[in-house]
């Protein structure tokens, strides 16, 4: 059967006058509320933070990285400082980081953010400055997610399948949580690359963990054999059309490599964290990423291994304490073995099908 080919809309093409409506007017609430849910949830992981540490987090507003914020300050009692880069009347970050400012100061913990560029030497320069003097060792977590979701010039143009979700317009979220918000399957298209967008995702994505550490070390902030340096990562099947074919996959090529460079020539703890595919608001933009996510969830439920974002976060807690040995942390074994079952249920969707292979979702 020939399926039709749609237009990959941002937030499942929610309006954006409805969005900067919706957040000026319930951004606020709807972040409080949230966090004051998740807050009811978190208990002490293992981090075992030493009080003169602190922990860095590029990304922290939305996300996964967001929930190890949440997990480091509500869970561990950790003081957490974040890099962001958010719309204030588009996204919904600056909401979530107000709220948990907001919070951890209630409760006498340390939390900072910047909204700014994370790549710029200013911003790095600024954070650097505000850390030194102040503690001891600093740990670094880089959660940015800002790369070119198109292909390689040599792989060319493509379409792949895909699914339109809704989105929620607050949160900002795909909305899996009732059956007519999954509109349909199709094809979606994939564009190629330029030169730009390659510069771009490597800067962001494949650099930037360096970009923070050099300055870090420099200021007396990382500790040998301390230190943590760890960044998100995706572990993405080689013959993916999308991930392992353009600027995403090079970039964190890139950035597993400077990770070493970071842990031989700095002396610090370097860990990937490999991460299942998640609702997030980032994955929503990726070619196939709805779909991915949307089934490979429906199987891990079924299966009753499904982990959602914030309990991701949490589980990322112990890579911080001081026994935490190796380079790689997954929490995503039981994703990687759903995956043929994820291709097979694939293959087989169709309009008809539809709503029924994501009951799981809904119920």
């Amino acid at each position: 059967m020939e399926l039709e080919v749609f237009r990959k809309l941002p937030l499942g093409g929610t309006d954006r006058r409805a969005i900067v409506q919706a957040l000026a007017q319930d951004g606020p609430r709807v972040a409080r509320g949230l966090l004051a849910a998740q807050r009811s949830m978190i208990r002490p992981r293992g981090a075992h933070l030493a009080k003169d540490t602190a922990v860095v987090i590029l990304g922290g507003s939305n996300g996964i990285t967001r929930a190890l914020a949440v997990q480091l300050l509500f869970g561990e009692r950790a003081a957490v400082f974040g890099v962001h880069y958010d719309s204030e009347k588009m996204q919904i970050g600056g909401h979530h980081v107000a709220a948990l400012v907001e919070a951890a100061t209630a409760e006498g913990l340390t939390a900072r953010f910047w909204n700014a560029d994370a790549t710029k030497p200013e911003t790095v320069e600024e954070v650097v400055a505000e850390l030194k003097g102040k503690y001891r060792a600093v740990h670094l977590v880089n959660g940015i997610a800002a790369g070119a979701t198109k292909r390689y010039v040599e792989h060319g143009p493509t379409n792949v399948k895909d699914i339109d979700v809704a989105f929620d317009p607050i949160l900002q979220v795909p909305d899996f949580s009732r059956p007519e918000n999954i509109r349909r399957v199709g094809l979606v298209e994939v564009e190629v690359a330029t030169d730009t967008d390659i510069e771009r995702t490597n800067r962001f994505m494949g650099t930037s963990s360096l970009l923070w550490a050099e300055p870090l070390a420099a200021a007396g902030l990382v500790a040998k054999g301390e230190s943590v340096v760890a960044f998100c990562d995706y572990d993405f099947e080689p013959d993916d059309p999308v991930y392992a074919m353009g600027p995403l996959a090079g970039a964190k090529k890139l950035q597993r490599k400077t990770m070493q460079e970071i842990h031989d020539r700095l002396g610090a703890r370097t860990v990937r964290l490999c991460y299942p595919a998640v609702a997030t608001t980032a994955l929503g933009a990726i070619p196939g990423g709805l779909l991915m996510y949307g089934l490979s969830a429906q199987i891990l439920k079924e299966r009753g291994q499904y982990k959602d974002v914030l309990e991701l976060g949490a589980a990322t807690a112990p890579i911080f304490a001081r026994d935490f040995q190796g380079s790689i942390f997954r929490l995503d074994e039981a994703y990687q073995a759903a995956l043929p079952e994820f291709h097979r249920r694939k293959d087989a969707l169709s309009p008809e099908n539809l709503r029924d292979a994501f009951k799981s979702l809904y119920r």
